[in-house]
């Protein structure tokens, strides 16, 4: 990133350390021209700042690379001292589909678009919007759900594409859905997304359904007891805290837990692509959106049954509703006055291309509850569907399983429960055979 960086429309070079930008007595509004510099790079010409060494007639360090061009944006940085600076750093170059992403990109098109029909559903490939703001890659309408916008995403796209994109379908009444099979990329968690494993187009392409292993989550509520088949959140493991716990959690984490813990990986096929898109268009599924405590701008964006969404907003109900309401003031960009670097300083200290990202959302959201007392249960009206509908919504629909209490006199060790009579030990009752 960069202190300075060349104005082509102004023919002269924005000093970012500097309240006035260096621009001293030209008449000119620091103030309106720091908010146009903000601007997404999709409201005005991608041209219009470029690195300061470029601008001389040299080749920078980012053009080099092959990576990154010399033209630049400009956004808030946080620095090492917390405060906030306006810094440029360099676009990257116009990405080019090789051919292999190209193929794989055709075949999920084609088989989201025929998963879609096969169900009955109205089905546009490549098709503009009502409001000529988005062209999906497939728009699926929506019949007693959500309409969709899916995007076949199989090169990491930026931040900024993502978002816009997504601000786009949304504009245009759609509920934008990412497909990929890289959870590094920039669009997981900017909006709702599908996981798929690695697959190539040809396996795309002959697939009846494609398994779903990110994207989809299931709400478990459980009483907190020593009899658990859960381990207590809040760590107390022996005894349990006799609270009630909820838990968005992964569906292969639920599979035969009822029949004792089988870990966190399950051994079923869990739920697919085509389930969920299916469910969406028609009811049974809902996207939702879990926002960080810390930042509320960002979260974990999940598809879930709406069954379970219905649930969770029954206990959020009765949370305050200042954190949501509160505004978080807007914060001063701090200028310290430094004369801008004319030198590139692409690739330098700890900035690599290619570095793996972290990922977002679920690692930055609490993705659990503790309550008291369990809220009341409300029960919606089932929806008529097809036969494909159906079967979606057996798949997601994984209630918790009901947990007995300990028995006085009977051992309650051992799957299924032993049963045995017992004494009573610090550890419980237990019988001859499962004593401590």
């Amino acid at each position: 990133m960069a202190n300075g960086v060349w104005h082509s429309g102004l023919r002269r070079i924005l000093e970012l350390d500097k309240e006035d930008l260096g621009l001293g007595g030209t008449g000119l509004s620091a103030g309106e021209l720091i908010e146009s510099l903000l601007q997404p790079v999709a409201e005005r010409d991608r041209e219009l700042l470029v690195c300061v060494e470029s601008s001389q007639g040299r080749q920078c360090k980012a053009e080099v690379s092959g990576v990154k061009s010399p033209h630049m944006y400009v956004r808030k940085h946080r620095g090492p001292d917390g405060a906030l600076r306006l810094r440029a750093a360099h676009l990257p170059t116009v990405h080019e589909m090789t051919p292999e992403e190209s193929d794989r990109h055709k075949a999920m098109k084609d088989f989201l678009a025929r998963t879609a029909q096969a169900a009955g559903l109205e089905v546009h490939v490549e098709k503009t919007t009502k409001t000529r703001t988005s062209r999906p890659d497939v728009t699926i309408v929506g019949a007693g759900g959500v309409s969709l916008g899916c995007e076949a995403q199989y090169y990491n796209a930026s931040a900024g594409t993502v978002l816009r994109r997504s601000k786009a379908h949304t504009d245009a009444g759609l509920a934008a859905n990412w497909i990929t099979h890289d959870d590094r990329f920039h669009l997981i968690d900017r909006a709702n997304w599908m996981l798929t494993r690695q697959v190539t187009w040809r396996e795309i392409s002959s697939a009846a359904d494609l398994a779903l292993v990110g994207g989809f989550r299931v709400l478990v509520e459980w009483r907190c007891t020593a009899s658990a088949e859960r381990p207590c959140p809040d760590s107390r493991v022996k005894t349990g805290c006799g609270k009630v716990h909820l838990q968005w959690d992964t569906p292969r984490r639920l599979d035969d837990e009822g029949t004792g813990w089988t870990g966190h990986e399950g051994n079923t096929r869990g739920v697919t692509v085509g389930q969920t898109l299916i469910g969406a268009a028609t009811g049974s599924v809902a996207p939702l959106f879990a926002p960080s405590r810390k930042d509320r701008r960002v979260g974990a964006y999940m598809w879930v049954s709406a069954d379970d969404r219905t649930r969770w907003h029954d206990y959020r109900s009765a949370e305050t509703t200042d954190l949501e309401a509160g505004q978080v003031p807007e914060e001063e960009i701090r200028f310290s006055g430094n004369d801008a670097d004319p030198t590139c300083k692409f690739g330098e200290d700890t900035w690599f291309p290619g570095t793996p990202l972290e990922r977002r959302g679920a690692y930055s959201v609490e993705l659990t509850m503790t309550v008291d007392n369990p809220a009341p249960v409300r029960t919606a009206p089932s929806t008529p569907g097809p036969s494909s509908v159906r079967e979606s919504r057996a798949v997601v629909r994984i209630k918790a399983p009901d947990i007995p209490r300990p028995r006085p006199g009977v051992c309650e060790t051992g799957t299924p429960r032993c049963g045995q009579p017992a004494r009573l030990y610090a550890a419980g009752w237990r019988c001859e055979a499962h004593r401590p």
